[in-house]
């Protein structure tokens, strides 16, 4: 059992090839401490906090990943 959830985990933060993918590692680095930084809040204030700039964070966490993405869908084209 453990190792099927280590194995998903590996697949998760890997392209299908198997090669590691940083920008997925980055984007979840930035999505665990924006849930951090938003509990944090809530529990030193007992107020649920505007989550604009959490958004924005997590969004521009990804747009790495997303470039990525964009970038090998523009050379499939090209190759056609």
């Amino acid at each position: 059992m453990l190792q099927k959830l280590l194995a998903f985990i590996k697949s998760t933060f890997s392209e299908p090839d198997g090669t590691g993918s940083a920008s997925r590692v980055l984007g979840g680095a930035v999505v665990a401490s924006t849930i951090v930084w938003v509990s944090y809040l809530v529990l030193r204030t007992h107020v649920l906090p505007d989550l604009t700039s959490a958004a924005l964070f997590v969004g521009s966490g990804f747009s790495g990943y997303a470039a990525n993405r964009l970038s090998g869908a523009i050379k499939k084209d090209e190759k056609k």
